[in-house]
């Protein structure tokens, strides 16, 4: 009796153990059928023993008219016999086989790596095998890109988007992808469970214990709810040391946690560099709109200035020298152009400033302007020139150069409050790769190669990084009686000058500047036309006197009667117009008696370029001269048919103008 009960219990608990397999079987079948690649089984004679939705798509059948039947069946003799001849090998073998085949398709050959696995019976012998297929067409397409003689192993990693590891409840790895153990360095007998896991991927005990609390709430929750992993970012500590950001979520199967990894360290450096980059594009941003907010109003004060100097030339003009009146009008012309000067400061920060680039010895000008240099600073400073001797010639703007030096020195002078202070100026030459000069404060940065420095450090206050972020910005200043034109120059004239710029200060500590020039085989040879004055001594009362008729164009008002007046002065009749459409119209009127034009760039309705073109097509040998608040080099690519026959910038006096119009007129 004892004996047929114990008989009872172990079949009931067979039978329950049976169930618990086929409740397995049934969820991994779930998942095989839901699987976005093909899986296929065989029985040894061939016969499919089960097939997924993916592989019955892949070969036009119904699933239920597949399973059962023959490979034979299914496929062309030759191409069933090929693909079996593979299956067969891993029923003979009983070993796990990974093979590439080719699906002929309508549509196209397609091609997958499929997986070919063994499934062993109670008494160990292979009663089945299954295929797991991964569609590689269009990896096949770009395989070209790929080295020759890269192994199966690496092809399959590269296939892998992501790393996967399966966890059993009990904490036991069971399965680690390749992708996995690529990503992170951990093969299966490091971490052979999750207790490995967690010392080495995460050896700090006050991280590894926040990671664990968080991954099992997050485990719990997801088996209590059914429902995926939540997705949550950690820092892995590799087998090689380097850390990586991943974020980590997974699906609780059954008895089984499949966990997916995302190694996300890339992106969250590009995200990083992104948000430096935005930071420095709006900072650029603003730059600029501060610099096209310098340039209008330059342009626009240049219009006012030729207006106010012209007529004061004007006035000057009718009354005798030496009297009150006539002083009292110098000293007014004296401070307009002291406003001109102003206004080509703020031009040179927008790196629109007059210059004319030639061979310049920065020692040489260091050393005849000493004295003044030394006055700059006074007499409680010391200032130091440290010259190199085998600094070369660089190509630049004598007058320019001379500003920068100026500005920094006076700069250096005034940021040291207690006196006595120190200053020195130094020159050399210095090789730059482009990791140094990525540093330059500029936006363009120059070519690697040789430059020639100037450099001026002082012993002075320094600066905060505050006063350091704005310090070229335009009309910022912190001293009392500044204009906060100065630096923005500085940075202006070294853009001109395709060189580069860097400032290095802290509070207490001083200050140095530094500006490279490029060195003779790396200078861009760019020689950007000046306005054409001719010496004053070919200007005489015995030249014959100018005549002839001009149409004088601009849209000020007060512009428009000055300049008539001043060509008037000149010798000419004057035929005035306001704007671009009336200057077409004025000049369509008098084309046989027009000799000259004289025309405003920057008008409304039509501006001056569209004014010029439709004046040469009315006339292509008529004399035209543009006039701009800007300078003749911005111009260029403007011009798309026939360029102007001179160019005259704003304010202009009696002189450049007469100088200007006597030039083209006696042309060729």
């Amino acid at each position: 009796m004892k004996s047929k009960l114990s008989k009872h219990i172990t079949r009931a608990e067979l039978i329950r153990e049976l169930q618990a397999l086929q409740l397995i079987e049934n969820e991994y079948r779930l998942l095989l059928d839901e699987s976005s690649d093909p899986i296929f089984a065989f029985y040894p004679d061939g016969r499919y023993r089960y097939v997924n939705q993916e592989f019955a798509n892949g070969v036009g059948c119904e699933r239920s008219d597949i399973i059962g039947r023959k490979i034979w069946d299914v496929f062309s003799r030759e191409e069933a016999d090929r693909r079996f001849a593979l299956v067969k090998w891993v029923f003979e073998n009983g070993q796990t086989r990974i093979i590439e085949v080719r699906v002929p398709r309508p549509d196209g050959d397609r091609f997958y790596v499929t997986t070919v696995k063994p499934i062993l019976g109670a008494d160990g012998a292979v009663t089945s095998v299954i295929c797991i297929s991964k569609d590689i067409t269009e990896r096949k397409k770009g395989e070209k890109a790929l080295q020759e003689g890269k192994d199966l192993l690496a092809e399959i990693i590269e296939l892998s988007p992501i790393s996967m590891a399966i966890v059993n409840m009990d904490g036991t790895i069971e399965q680690i992808n390749r992708r996995a153990i690529e990503t992170f360095g951990y093969y299966p007998d490091d971490i052979p469970n999750m207790e490995c896991w967690w010392e080495q991927a995460y050896p700090d005990e006050a991280y590894r214990a926040e990671v664990f609390a968080q991954w099992m709430g997050l485990v719990g929750k997801a088996i209590a709810e059914k429902s995926e992993i939540e997705r949550s970012e950690y820092r892995i500590t590799c087998k090689d040391g380097t850390v990586k950001t991943t974020l980590i979520f997974g699906i609780p199967v059954s008895d089984k946690v499949f966990v997916i990894f995302d190694d996300i360290t890339e992106r969250k450096r590009a995200e990083e560099e992104r948000l430096q980059l935005e930071q420095q594009f709006l900072q650029a941003q603003k730059l600029e709109s501060l610099g096209i907010m310098a340039g209008g109003i330059a342009h626009d004060f240049n219009n006012l200035l030729q207006s106010i100097l012209g007529n004061l030339e004007l006035a000057a003009l009718t009354l005798p020298r030496n009297t009150d009146q006539h002083n009292y009008i110098t000293n007014a012309l004296n401070s307009g152009e002291a406003a001109a000067h102003l206004t080509g400061l703020m031009l040179a920060y927008v790196g629109k400033g007059l210059l004319t680039k030639k061979d310049l010895d920065l020692n040489e000008l260091v050393r005849v302007n000493t004295d003044m240099l030394k006055t700059t600073v006074g007499s409680a400073i010391s200032l130091e020139l440290c010259l190199s001797q085998d600094a070369p010639k660089i190509l630049a703007d004598k007058a320019q150069i001379q500003q920068v030096i100026m500005n920094l020195l006076t700069n250096a002078a005034e940021s040291i409050e207690v006196q006595p202070g120190f200053v020195r100026l130094s020159t050399g030459i210095q090789n730059c790769d482009q990791a140094c000069l990525a540093a330059s404060l500029l936006d363009k940065k120059p070519e690697p190669g040789r430059f020639v420095f100037l450099e001026i450090s002082d012993t002075g206050c320094g600066m905060s990084a505050e006063t350091m972020k704005r310090l070229f910005d335009p009309f910022f200043t912190t001293k009392f009686t500044g204009r906060g034109l100065g630096m923005s120059a500085v940075m202006g004239i070294m853009k001109t000058h395709n060189g580069a710029l860097f400032v290095q200060s802290a509070p207490g500590k001083g200050t140095t500047f530094k500006t490279l020039f490029p060195a003779p085989e790396t200078a861009l040879p760019i020689m950007i036309p000046q306005e054409r004055t001719p010496p004053a001594e070919n200007i005489t009362a015995a030249e014959k006197p100018l005549s002839g008729v001009a149409l004088v164009v601009d849209d000020e008002k007060n512009v428009l009667r000055t300049c008539k007046k001043m060509v008037e002065l000149c010798g000419f009749t004057v035929i005035a117009a306001s704007d671009g459409i009336e200057s077409v119209s004025r000049f369509r009127e008098h084309a046989e008696e027009i000799d000259v034009v004289l025309l405003d760039l920057t008008m409304p309705n039509m501006d001056g370029i569209a004014a010029m073109n439709a004046i040469y097509s009315i006339r292509p040998d008529v004399k035209l001269i543009l006039s701009s608040g800007f300078n003749k080099d911005e111009l260029g690519d403007r011009f798309t048919g026939q360029a102007p026959s001179g160019f005259i910038r704003k304010p202009y006096s009696m002189t450049v103008l007469e100088t200007e119009l006597r030039r083209v007129m006696l042309a060729e």
